[in-house]
């Protein structure tokens, strides 16, 4: 009995000597770790060389591995979109009696609805004979003036009169530079004379002052030919 017992207490630490031979044989050595390691940062290498030095950045040795990957991924920024790609391409000269909306948006600072406004006016007016009338459109002001004055030009030509002698009063009263009664006192005088000989006749209208004449007289003429 006593000869059973030392045997299997000499198998129990044979068995127990066996796994640790086992355990020994199968754990990496430092050599082999310290091979390890150097393989780990090669392959972070190629990322972190491609990414621009920071006057702030820690010294390598101050940081593991794990954080030199963070570190680099960190650097990486935003390519920003070209200064001009919002910019219109070039500049360009507009004939407001002549231009469309499409030729106005090409000019700094006006868009589809101001580009409509100055069509709108000209339509009021008969047409522009003076690149100041800007200043008559909605909204215009001294930075979006200043900004499309000089790529502007204004030909007379391009300006539809009113014949004073056929002229009807809605037709006059829907001219900007005239109010209802002005264009009432105008057809008053015509049907008590007869007609107009010429537009300076406007001047025997008493409620027309100097400063509407001047502005209203290129956007008239008087016709004798079809009242005679």
């Amino acid at each position: 009995m006593t000869r059973s017992r030392g045997y299997l207490w000499l198998a129990a630490v044979l068995s127990v000597a066996l796994l640790i031979v086992v355990f020994i044989g199968l754990r990496p050595s430092g050599a082999q770790v310290a091979e390890a390691r150097p393989a780990e940062a090669d392959s972070l290498q190629p990322a972190a060389a491609s990414v621009p030095a920071r006057h702030d950045a820690p010294a390598p040795g101050q940081r593991s591995f794990a954080a030199n990957a963070r570190y680099a991924a960190a650097q990486v920024e935003p390519v920003s979109p070209p200064e001009n790609i919002f910019r219109k391409e070039k500049r360009v000269v507009v004939e407001l009696n002549s231009a469309d909306s499409l030729d106005l948006v090409q000019l700094y600072s006006i868009g589809p609805t101001f580009a409509r406004r100055i069509l709108k006016y000209r339509s009021l007016l008969g047409g522009y004979v003076d690149k100041e009338q800007l200043w008559e459109v909605y909204g215009m002001d001294s930075v979006r003036y200043n900004t499309i004055a000089p790529y502007v030009t204004v030909d007379p030509e391009g300006v539809a009169p009113l014949d004073l002698n056929t002229v009807s009063l809605d037709q006059l009263k829907r001219h900007p530079y005239l109010d209802y009664y002005q264009a009432k006192a105008i057809v008053l005088l015509r049907e008590r004379v007869g007609r107009f000989e010429s537009v300076q006749d406007l001047q025997k209208v008493p409620i027309i002052d100097n400063e509407t004449y001047t502005k209203i007289i290129p956007y008239l003429t008087c016709n004798l030919q079809q009242n005679r």
